[in-house]
């Protein structure tokens, strides 16, 4: 892609962030800083216009020359768009929108939100949960009450918080950008089975609000998640982001791994010892695991490339539920 094209492409991925005109002032300040570390000239009076809806799809789309381009523009969008969840009325009038300018054909459109859907519904608790699934984690078995908080990891789960996050890795080595919508019900249902072995039966919106306060943003990760894979030649600095600052496109396997592994990790804490953390606790454990985590994802990267061979993204949804 050229410059051009690739500014465009990311135009259109901060559009369809805010397609839905319901994001969080955090999560509106993490994209925003995230995409100002990309070398658009007036990148932050791009974003101002976006927010502003003054940035027609009409002035951007013109800038998607090659076949390539638009239908990456397209991943891109509808990959933001349910980052969060299933797209609303509004999301999807943007993105129907978005495919008459770009001018792609229906059933190239079709088959990529029919791949989102199928990976955006694998988010909802597993079917054996849903019956006594609760919002707020019900008080701690007498055991799990005084139980101290785990350090040593449980070995029934370890191996599965591993495997989850190599899988994990290897959905960022998938060509469709789509596929990276995969990660998030991975890591969820991941929370699911870890409190489930600790007594803990939850809902989506429980996991959602856990995973929120370590500062992982659905948008904000997924945004930067396509940085790191499709603009990085648009990255001019490292920035302190979801993992340290956006980086090349090949440390993405490495970095998802390490927030995947982080992730289950303190989570086997978490519920091993009965949610006695504070939510500036969790965000702090997050932070130290997370860097231990990063070393190990550089040292899995030839297992997570392993992984990745042979993967199809039709096959996910049941990868995911299968956990």
């Amino acid at each position: 892609m050229t410059q051009s094209e690739r500014e465009g492409v990311a135009l259109i991925a901060l559009a369809a962030a805010f397609a839905d005109g319901h994001k969080s002032d955090d999560e509106r300040q993490a994209l925003r800083a995230l995409f100002e570390q990309l070398e658009i000239p007036d990148g932050a009076a791009l974003v101002t216009r976006v927010l502003l809806r003054k940035a027609p799809l009409t002035e951007i789309t013109p800038r998607l020359v090659s076949p390539e381009a638009r239908a990456l523009a397209f991943e891109m969008a509808v990959h933001l768009v349910e980052a969060d969840g299933r797209r609303n009325d509004a999301e999807a009038r943007f993105l129907a929108t978005l495919a008459e300018q770009l001018a792609l054909p229906p059933t190239q459109t079709a088959q990529t939100l029919r791949a989102a859907d199928d990976l955006s519904a694998t988010a909802s608790p597993p079917p054996e949960d849903a019956p006594g699934a609760i919002g707020s984690v019900p008080p701690p078995p007498p055991a799990l009450a005084v139980r101290p908080v785990a350090t040593v990891p449980d070995p029934a789960l370890d191996g599965t918080i591993r495997n989850t996050a190599i899988l994990a890795g290897a959905i960022e080595l998938l060509p469709q950008s789509v596929a990276t919508l995969g990660v998030l019900p991975l890591q969820t249902h991941l929370v699911y089975r870890i409190g489930r072995h600790y007594g803990y039966t939850l809902d989506a919106g429980h996991v959602k609000e856990f995973i929120g306060v370590l500062g992982l943003g659905l948008t904000s990760q997924a945004f930067e998640g396509l940085a790191r894979k499709f603009l990085g030649g648009l990255v001019k600095k490292a920035g302190g982001g979801l993992a340290g600052g956006l980086a090349g496109a090949a440390t993405g396997p490495a970095i998802t791994f390490a927030t995947t592994y982080a992730l289950g990790q303190l989570a086997q804490r978490y519920y091993a010892g009965g949610r006695t953390l504070s939510a500036l606790q969790l965000k702090e454990s997050f932070q130290g695991l997370l860097g231990t985590a990063r070393a190990e994802g550089d040292r899995m990267l030839p297992q997570i490339q392993a992984r990745a061979r042979g993967l199809d993204i039709a096959r996910l949804p049941a990868l995911i539920r299968g956990l």
